[in-house]
């Protein structure tokens, strides 16, 4: 199992060297994801008998710290946290030992990438307004519709596709999970470019007539929502935020080191000094807290949900910290240079779990 310092020297060495080239052409490096399959990075937390890494979830959220802070790719770890917390270890909670063992290896290696088809154009990802479908169909299923947003859509040999399967109680949509391999007939992915994050190729992905053997569900009808993407969710926001501490203190190292070189010292009075030490105290206190956010993902249960006011906390937080950070370079007038750029521009993806996290919010604490 790579020890959260392995991941730091992988990124410095193979992901921060690579950056400049990668990030300027929007380009997704295929040597590089198979790189840290063999460095066991895609295999975490998933059990050793499936070609994985083992480790503890603690262990991942201190790993995804090191590779975002010491690589300044958010996009690539951003593919990293999908493939993993979104996909592998869905696989490994709700998969049969038959596609356990067809996918997780795969998985783990590097050899594939899985994406998460879960997101449908103006809609996002709320499970009472999804239009695709998966009706059943000669001993299996035809899944008709179309998802946006895929991370990792364009490059994916295997995805997770969220469908209605029927209807549940009071009206309530069933929506079921199921495994789709990139080579299926009726297929499609469009690049996205959101003129950000674009080390991480996102996707428009069609579904015209895609047929799956009934084999190709991932847990029983209905479980789609209820256990496969609402704890997958989980699990992937509390990595995004351990994965985000990291790379927000090498944007406050960055931004110092600019001040300190233009003005031979790094002196901040009054209250902009004690601003910035509120800043990195509270950064030093969020990347403590991520540790146990991400191992309360995996438990699920009571121990997520008691955990949801520290996602909201540190979540809105973040966006505050990053508002912060581009407000210090600007009045400064700091050089943006790489790498600072890209690490601002793909910060712009805590805008879009504020307002996941604002919409909980409600729900919880405005009545």
């Amino acid at each position: 199992m790579p020890h959260p310092e392995d991941a730091g020297r992988f990124a410095r060495e193979a992901v921060l060297t690579t950056l400049d080239e990668r990030y300027r052409g929007g380009s997704f490096s295929r040597e590089l994801w198979r790189a840290m399959g063999e460095e066991g990075l895609l295999g975490m937390t998933i059990p050793t008998s499936y070609g994985g890494a083992g480790g503890t979830p603690g262990e991942l959220a201190r790993a995804l710290r090191e590779f975002a802070g010491e690589g300044c790719d958010l996009g690539l770890t951003l593919c990293w946290i999908t493939h993993l917390t979104l996909c592998a270890v869905s696989i490994l909670k709700l998969g049969t030992e038959e596609q356990k063992s067809r996918y997780l290896p795969r998985l783990a290696s590097g050899e594939w990438l899985c994406a998460a088809a879960v997101s449908e154009p103006g809609t996002g990802a709320h499970p009472g307004k999804m239009c695709t479908r998966a009706e059943a169909d000669a001993g299996g299923f035809l899944l008709e519709g179309t998802k946006a947003f895929t991370t990792g859509g364009p490059e994916a040999d295997l995805l997770l596709v969220m469908a209605v399967t029927g209807e549940a109680a009071e009206g309530a949509r069933e929506i079921s999970a199921f495994l789709v391999e990139g080579e299926a007939a009726g297929l499609t992915t469009e690049n996205m470019d959101l003129e950000f994050l674009r080390t991480a190729p996102h996707s428009i992905t069609n579904l015209a007539g895609v047929r799956v053997p009934a084999e190709a569900m991932l847990g029983a009808p209905g479980e789609g929502h209820s256990r496969a993407s609402r704890d997958a969710f989980a699990r992937e926001r509390a990595a995004v935020f351990a994965a985000v501490s990291g790379i927000l203190g090498r944007a406050a190292n960055e931004v110092a080191d600019r001040y300190r070189q233009r003005n031979e010292g790094f002196e901040l009075d009054g209250l902009e000094g004690a601003s910035w030490i509120h800043h990195l105290a509270a950064l030093a206190a969020y990347e403590k807290l991520s540790d146990g956010l991400v191992a309360d993902s995996f438990e699920g249960g009571a121990s997520w949900s008691a955990s949801l006011d520290v996602l909201i906390y540190m979540g809105i937080s973040y966006l505050k910290w990053c508002v912060w950070i581009e407000d210090f370079v600007t009045s400064h007038r700091l050089e943006r240079g790489f790498p600072l750029e890209p690490i601002l521009p793909d910060l712009k993806l805590m805008q879009v779990n504020e307002r996941l996290l604002i919409k909980e919010g409600r729900k919880r604490f405005v009545r």
